[in-house]
């Protein structure tokens, strides 16, 4: 055995090996010893954070796009810090691991009041904690440090939620044997060949000559079927859509872009393309209160071809178990099998926004979204946070290769700043688009001391509209605990490093400014930027107003 190999190298070659260059975190005394096996790495990058939260967030931005992340926090305090990004990653499918550096094993065998504990003596108490919000937890031990660690990450790639390992450092400082297998070694394919067939011969049965539309939603993202799902749209003539879960999941240029599904709330061509089709196939749809409008589509599922995670439907009639990648695939090969497949017409054409306020005039939430949209290219990672920007957003157009992420299940307010820059880290090919408002932005603002650090030039769309609409829109419109305190949001990312050097702060009031200030934004490739735009507290984008009033 070579014994300068240790535990904690097995486990980041296992990090780096499940697709991860970076590990973000933050420093605390039970974890680092074992942080400078990533500094030895030649594999793993450190990226610290500003606290455990925003490390988890932006693990969570991380693993939805490279599909996988890893973070270190230290017990106790660190790690239930971070655990509410971890149940957002729960959620919403983001495959983080978390790292947990634990009390040396001697003080926890002695069981010892010592700091970051209840001072009760048991150290088992967050590990139970994370129970509903993992899929895989482990404490490592000398004994099961390989099958251990390999089982978690294991679970953590093929169930794409997070898992949880707890280390001490004496531990992480054991000699171990270099792996010998590969993680993928292990993944076994869960399909039933004898359900694959008979799905196969009942869409075969189910499909002809009905007027269909197709659904996509965040599970395709998530189980990484975006090209296998745009080549089933590039073989059909069919209309399609998403829920905003799903946005920019397929080309919203498209003339067979029925729009964003959002039941009640749905524009009319898109709510007939849907709900008066004789067949509907979802692929990867879950429906959550946000994006239906508070669960207001009106689909009858006698009519729905369902293809989900592990199973697929056809009218209520269940195959399983069976993956996605498969039945997706089943449904290709029939599709263009030579069937008479009819695509449902539009009840009208979509049509082009027109500007509704005068270029100089105060910005309107109705106009706002479609200018950004008008600013926005295929290199950008848009992550709209869940206000006023998630449902602003939504529902204009957004151009093809254009990523789109939000957290309309978990909701987390926040949440957005620190995951686009761990998304900006994982693609560095790509530029960060943040859209967020200004109740939002306070909660994790410190982080973009990190993105000046790393030099990840996003774009930021702060909307400064003085406190917390969404909340506005929903109830107490006019009472004070949805008043935020006064910023001033030109001054603030300077205290976190920012110069004339390497940023651009802007601030807007009118259509024509925004619209000059994002040309700017969009040619300051070498540095962060920040884009103030003022709007009235009272102004909402029109999908709020109706999905506000269903939430109510």
């Amino acid at each position: 055995m070579n014994k300068s190999y240790t535990i904690a190298d097995y486990l980041f070659e296992r990090v780096a090996e499940a697709g991860a260059t970076e590990v973000f975190g933050v420093p605390g005394d039970y974890n680092l010893a074992f942080l400078d096996n990533i500094l030895e790495s030649d594999k793993l990058r450190w990226v610290g954070n500003t606290n455990e939260l925003n490390a988890g967030y932006a693990a969570d931005g991380y693993a939805r796009e490279r599909g996988f992340a890893a973070m270190v926090t230290t017990f106790g305090v660190g790690e239930l810090s971070a655990i509410n990004a971890i149940a957002g990653s729960y959620a919403e499918y983001a495959p983080v691991l978390h790292v947990v550096g634990a009390p040396a094993t001697d003080k926890l065998d002695a069981k010892r009041r010592i700091h970051h504990s209840l001072g009760d003596g048991v150290f088992n108490h967050f590990i139970k904690m994370t129970e509903p919000v993992t899929v895989a937890r482990a404490q490592i031990t000398p004994e099961n440090a390989a099958s251990e660690i390999d089982r978690v990450i294991r679970m953590v790639l093929k169930k794409h939620r997070p898992g949880y390992l707890l280390l001490s450092p004496d531990i992480a400082a054991l000699p171990i044997y270099p792996p010998t297998t590969k993680l993928d070694d292990s993944r076994e394919d869960i399909t039933s060949q004898a359900a694959l067939a008979d799905f196969k011969q009942a869409l075969i049965d189910f499909l002809p000559n009905k007027t269909t539309t197709l659904m996509a939603d965040l599970m395709v993202h998530r189980l990484g079927l975006q090209n296998e799902l745009k080549a089933l749209i590039a073989d059909t003539e069919i209309p399609y859509t998403t829920l905003a879960w799903g946005k920019t999941l397929l080309d919203e240029q498209s003339a067979r872009w029925a729009g964003t599904y959002t039941g009640v709330a749905s524009q009319p061509v898109v709510k007939d393309a849907v709900e008066n089709s004789e067949c509907l196939i979802k692929i990867g749809v879950d429906y959550t209160d946000t994006t239906t409008a508070g669960f207001s589509q009106d689909i009858d599922e006698d009519v729905v071809v369902d293809l989900h995670y592990e199973r697929a439907s056809i009218a209520g009639q269940n195959y399983a178990p069976i993956a996605l990648k498969d039945s997706l695939q089943a449904l290709h090969e029939v599709m263009t099998s030579g069937i008479t497949i009819v695509p449902k017409p539009f009840c009208e054409a979509m049509q082009a926004h027109e500007q509704q306020g005068a270029d100089d005039e105060a910005i309107r939430q109705e106009d706002l979204w479609h200018i950004i949209a008008d600013h926005l290219n295929h290199n950008n990672l848009v992550f709209a946070d869940q206000g006023t920007a998630y449902f602003g957003i939504s529902a204009v157009r957004l151009p093809e290769g254009v990523t789109a992420y939000g957290q309309p299940l978990w909701g987390s307010i926040g949440y957005t700043l620190p995951a686009s820059l761990g998304a900006a880290v994982a693609s560095p090919h790509k530029r960060s688009v943040l859209l967020i408002g200004d109740g939002s932005a306070l909660l994790t603002i410190q982080e973009i001391a990190v993105m000046i650090k790393e030099e990840i030039n996003p774009v930021i769309v702060l909307v400064n509209n003085d406190g917390y609409t969404v909340e506005r829109a929903i109830h107490g419109e006019n009472q004070h605990y949805n008043d935020i305190p006064a910023c001033d949001w030109q001054v603030m990312p300077k205290a976190f490093g920012a110069t004339d050097n390497n940023s651009l702060l802007l601030r807007v009031k009118t259509a024509g400014e925004l619209k000059d200030a994002l040309k700017r934004a969009a040619n300051a490739t070498d540095k962060f930027v920040m884009l103030e735009v003022i709007t009235d507290k009272h102004d909402v984008p029109p999908l709020l107003k109706e999905v506000s009033a269903a939430l109510k």
